[in-house]
């Protein structure tokens, strides 16, 4: 007879010893399941978070005089880890058919200029991302958008609309020609609370918002004072912060804003955390359990063991045999755990509290890796369990054993 039947027809004959074997293997395969999704709740909402949390580096530079060049910022776009790059510059211009705001009756230079701010996004790290502005009309320049956006007041004193275009003078000479996209106004009507001996290229009405590329056909040589960049990956963003201060060779102020992201993933951390010393805990008091359950189980097959060797059986077959009894009970306490686990994750789902933001809650369901993680884990405890619990009988004399049996 087969090695295989032998075990199927043990584990029909002694009911009671498989099904508490069968019991405790579902008690910790639930566990385990349970700990795996949880594990993998963790890890996804964190990865849902360093993609939603735009944690940044920002660096800018401590002098006027110097800027971030467009190679740098180019070389800092293709480090790893880095998802998006917002160049930020600032410059001076003259309109060429249009007149700036000013109550200033100057002549000088200052009072005919306007102020560029130039942007590849901006809706962020500007003062429109911080609520000093907002839009009145029209959209934000973006990556994948050229354009102006002017102060309404502006418009309305040189009678332009969304959709008009400026043209502006560089001191150089050369002129650019530039759509506006959209008009804003402070909050708060700041403006209106400006002096009156303000030159025009220091007023706000006279702050154009355009893009970067509009501004390198404008100044050929335009650098940069501030670079926003968004990591993909928050856990790197200090090896980061140390890559852009090498490039950036020392000239800017290197300072990163990830708080939220910490503050946000700090509690998953926590629950991650707790899972795995429960992870742990769960796999040695269940290798424990069954070590001992087998143990007792063995003890009782002794002389078994010995008639199968006295008559020639090889005692890899003896091993096989106890190990396809271990391994049909094991698989059939995984399929159960695996068909509660439906249950388990709603019992789990409701004891975890959720965050105030669905975009990062702490969702649990049953996956495939966790039932394949359960198969793993619970292999290797069976494992050594039964390592365990055959090496006293198998070292013993058959001779021996059946003595004392006799006796």
């Amino acid at each position: 007879m087969k090695f295989y039947q032998l075990a199927l027809k043990y584990l029909l004959r002694k009911k009671s010893k498989t099904f508490l074997l069968f019991f405790v293997l579902l008690l910790v395969n639930t566990m385990i399941l349970s700990i795996c999704m949880i594990l993998r709740a963790t890890d996804k909402s964190m990865q849902s978070m360093q993609a939603k949390m735009s944690s940044k580096i920002i660096a800018e530079v401590s002098d006027a005089n110097t800027g971030i060049t467009d190679a740098e910022a180019e070389q800092i776009r293709n480090l790893p880890d880095v998802g998006f790059v917002n160049r930020i510059g600032r410059y001076e211009a003259f309109p060429s058919d249009f007149s700036p705001v000013t109550a200033n009756a100057s002549s000088e230079e200052d009072n005919r200029k306007v102020a560029l701010l130039s942007y590849d996004d901006l809706e962020k790290d500007s003062p429109f991302s911080e609520l000093q502005y907002h839009l009145t009309s029209g959209g934000y320049i973006t990556e994948n958008t050229r354009g102006a956006v002017i102060h309404e007041s502006l418009a309305a004193q040189n009678g332009l609309q969304i959709g008009d275009k400026l043209e502006l003078s560089g001191e150089n000479g050369d002129t650019v020609s530039v759509t506006i996209t959209g008009l804003f106004r402070s909050a708060g009507r700041i403006e209106d609370k400006q002096p009156a001996a303000a030159t025009a290229v220091n007023r706000i009405e006279n702050q154009i918002f355009i893009d970067n590329e509009t501004c390198k056909e404008l100044l050929k040589d335009s650098s940069f004072y501030q670079l926003s960049i968004y990591t993909e990956n928050p856990e790197n963003i200090n090896s980061l912060r140390s890559q852009v201060q090498e490039i950036s060779g020392g000239k800017a102020d290197i300072r990163t804003s990830d708080a939220l992201y910490r503050q946000m993933s700090a509690p998953l951390e926590q629950i991650s955390r707790t899972a795995k010393l429960m992870l742990a805990l769960t796999l040695s008091a269940g290798t424990i359990i069954v070590s001992l359950l087998l143990c007792m189980w063995m003890r009782t097959r002794h002389k078994e063991m010995a008639v199968f060797l006295s008559l020639g059986k090889k005692k890899s077959e003896i091993i096989l045999q106890v190990f396809c009894e271990s391994g049909i009970v094991f698989l059939v306490s995984v399929l159960a755990a695996a068909l509660a686990g439906n249950g388990v994750q709603t019992f789990l789902q409701d004891m975890i509290p959720g965050p105030e933001t669905a975009d990062t809650g702490l969702t649990v369901l049953l996956g495939i890796r966790d039932v394949g993680a359960l198969a793993g884990l619970g292999s290797i405890l069976v494992f050594i369990a039964l390592c365990v619990s055959l090496i006293p009988a198998l070292r013993a004399n058959p001779k021996d054993i059946l003595a004392r049996m006799e006796g």
